[in-house]
């Protein structure tokens, strides 16, 4: 039977092999431009986050969630500079997505698997080679968080998975240069 991570793993890869995680994995990370990626995925998180929870798709996990966390981050790293971030076109098209699909929690739950998951996993690798606390990917129990997810997912969330992976890409290659 074929799960949901291999029905993703092509996308997945092209995540990964996009050039700003590339220089990140290589610990030469822009600290402006994280700083700036913090900054957008807090606005995708926060709507993601607002609309699972009318779902209560965090029922069990609810400690998955990270809007917080990455406010904190984005805020150290932000120290004393004067604040000049502004959302871009693809953190727009995908906090639009995220509106369209907001009543749809089988779709919601696609991208929280996709992003949460990433976080639980990734996170704990990049958390090693990027500056400043990085709260956004400290868990207190990431095996509990891993289960909880997994038990409210299947291969059915494949397609819109993907379509997940395809904003995240294209939220990452806006710092490919």
């Amino acid at each position: 039977m074929v799960s949901l991570k291999e029905l993703t793993a092509e996308k997945h890869q092209e995540a990964e092999s996009q050039p700003f995680l590339k220089t990140i994995f290589a610990g030469n990370v822009d600290v402006s431009k994280y700083t700036d990626y913090l900054y957008q995925l807090l606005h995708v998180y926060q709507v993601l986050e607002f609309y699972a929870d009318t779902h209560k798709l965090f029922d069990g996990i609810e400690d998955i969630k990270r809007s917080k966390q990455i406010e904190m981050d984005w805020v150290e790293l932000l120290g004393s500079e004067p604040w000049h971030n502004t959302l871009n076109k693809p953190t727009e098209n995908y906090m639009d997505y995220i509106h369209i699909i907001k009543d749809d929690p089988k779709k919601l739950m696609a991208h929280v698997y996709v992003r949460h998951m990433g976080d639980l996993f990734g996170g704990q690798m990049l958390a090693k080679l990027l500056p400043g606390s990085n709260n956004f990917y400290k868990f207190d129990n990431i095996q509990s968080l891993v289960k909880g997810i997994r038990e409210k997912i299947d291969v059915s969330l494949a397609e819109e998975a993907n379509i997940a992976f395809d904003h995240n890409i294209n939220m990452i290659k806006v710092y490919n240069d």
